[in-house]
Order: structure tokens, then C-alpha cells, then sequence
């Protein structure tokens, strides 16, 4: 009999992962906190849904979280019971407080807890090529492999849970950071006149040429399609603010970048992509041009 893996939470992650694991032969149970959503990806998969998680975890071999943040983590582990030998894959990007929360929690309920949070957008999951930063007691990390790996490869960071969550906010705050600077600088070369082929020109050979030719174009694109929200970038700066500052590290950089994140959250930006910061940049320029004549 094939596994059974109830999938929570079916946004961009959570359904490619679930396209990919139906793909893989897995007997897939589905929960959403839309049901509507669950239902819509349910019919494509054949897969089941069910109207809260843990129904959808009851007769599962192993759960699969992929939620928004700590609160909604926390919501979904509340409801868990009893369930020796389950197997509990948190893929949500969450602060190392609520993975200790999380893993104290499910242990007491006989349930194995491993983190493994995803680099990587939705495609990298349906192509299988995604990859999972992974840790957590080591019989517990044994038993995801064969699951994580039919999408993706594995990366394992150690037998404490937390340092998964800590290794993915160190990633996303290094490429989160990285392209609000990049909008900059290319707001600034617009300023001035300067053509973006003129960046990649400079550039070119050079330590950011990678980056620059990978991100340049899509930061400066129209697009409307948003395979990392916003709203989900500026949450994962904030916690990696926030853990910085429970280990005493300053993270001043961070912390800014946050700040600008949650202001164009706040300017109805929370549901485009993340690299249309850059037209936040482009309309504070434009309001102090305005302001200074």
C-alpha cells in the first residue's frame, strides 16, 4: 500500500509539493484553511480533502506542513492527538521558537517531528529538484528521506529541529536583502539614466554577474504572477530579525530591509512578488519628487 501523506496547507507550496508528491505514488489527504482551494487541487490529484487537520492526519502515514508562519503552525499542531510512529514534516519557514514549540509538543504526543523548509520556488517542487534544508532526531530525519527526496534533494543541518528553521532564515534574508539592494541600485541607475543593460555590461565576470543576470530582468518586469508573496518575504525578515535578536546578534541590515518590506506590505503590496519591491522604491521616489517641488 502506497504512503499516505496528508498535505497542510495548499498555497504555492503546498500544492506543487502535493502535485508532485501524487505524481510520486503517494496517497495524498488534503487540508486548507480555504477548503475551496484544498477541494480545487484535490480534484486534479485525485486526492481526498478533509475540513480540519488532524482528520486530514488521522489515517496518514506522515504530514507535510506547509502553512504561512509560527501562528498558523501552532494552530495546525493544537489539534494534533495522540498518534505514535506519525511522521511530522514541517516545511513551513517559521522562527527556531516555534520549531523547539513544535518538536516539544508532537514528541509528547509520540509523533516525530523533522524540519525541513524548502529552497527553492513552486516549479522546483513540481520538477523534483527542490532543495530541503533538514534536521531533527536522527531515526525521525531516516524515515522523511524517501519522501523528501521525490522532490528534491537534502541538505542536513543537524539533530536539533530549531537549526533548520535558523540555516532557511539565514538563506532567505541573504537573497531577501539581496534584491531589495539590487532594486535600488537600480533605481538609482534610472535616476541617472543609465540602461539595465549597462549593470549587466559592468557586472558581467564579476562576483554579482550570476545574481544580477538570474534577478535583473525580473525585477524589472510587469508580471503579476507571484511565486513568493510579499507579505511572506517580509515575515521571514522579521523572524530572522527576531531570532537574531534572541541570540544577541545585531542584524542591523536585516532589520532596515524588514522595515521597508512591511511598508509596502502596508501600501497593498502583501499579495504581489517579492521583487516588486523595486516599484516601492519607485514610488517613494516618485512622492519626494512631489514632496520637494
Amino acid at each position: 500500500m502506497a504512503t499516505r501523506i496528508a498535505v497542510l496547507g495548499i498555497g504555492n507550496m503546498g500544492s506543487a509539493i502535493a502535485e508532485r508528491l501524487s505524481n510520486s505514488g503517494f496517497t495524498l489527504f488534503l487540508w486548507n484553511r480555504t477548503i475551496e482551494k484544498a477541494k480545487l487541487v484535490a480534484s486534479k490529484l485525485n486526492a481526498e480533502v478533509f475540513d480540519s487537520p488532524w482528520k486530514a492526519v488521522e489515517n496518514a502515514d506522515v504530514a507535510i506542513s506547509l502553512v504561512s508562519d509560527d501562528n498558523a503552525l501552532y494552530d495546525v499542531i493544537s489539534q494534533m492527538r495522540r498518534a505514535d510512529g506519525l511522521l511530522f514534516i514541517n516545511s513551513s519557514t517559521i522562527t527556531p521558537n516555534a520549531s523547539m514549540v513544535a518538536y516539544k509538543q508532537l514528541k509528547e504526543l509520540g509523533i516525530c517531528y523533522v524540519e525541513a523548509p524548502i529552497i527553492g520556488p513552486p516549479q522546483n517542487l513540481i520538477e523534483g529538484n527542490a532543495i530541503f534544508l533538514v534536521a531533527g532526531e536522527r531515526n525521525c530525519v531516516r524515515y522523511s528521506m524517501g519522501i523528501l527526496t521525490s522532490a528534491g534533494s537534502v541538505i542536513e543541518i543537524g539533530n536539533e529541529s530549531y537549526k533548520a528553521s535558523i540555516a532557511k532564515l539565514v538563506y532567505n534574508s541573504l537573497l531577501i536583502s539581496s534584491i531589495e539592494l539590487l532594486s535600488e541600485s537600480l533605481s538609482l541607475a534610472d535616476a541617472y539614466g543609465i540602461n539595465p543593460d549597462k549593470i549587466k555590461e559592468i557586472t558581467k565576470n564579476t562576483v554579482f554577474s550570476q545574481f544580477v543576470d538570474k534577478y535583473l530582468d525580473r525585477i524589472l518586469s510587469k508580471s503579476n504572477l507571484a511565486s513568493f508573496r510579499l507579505s511572506l518575504a517580509a515575515k521571514d525578515l522579521e523572524y530572522a530579525s527576531r531570532a537574531g535578536f534572541d541570540a544577541g546578534v545585531v542584524l542591523p541590515i536585516v532589520r532596515i530591509a524588514a522595515q521597508i518590506f512591511k511598508q509596502a506590505e502596508n501600501f497593498n503590496m502583501k499579495d504581489l512578488d517579492y521583487t516588486r519591491i523595486y516599484d516601492f522604491i519607485g514610488l517613494k521616489k516618485y512622492k519626494e519628487t512631489n514632496i520637494k517641488s
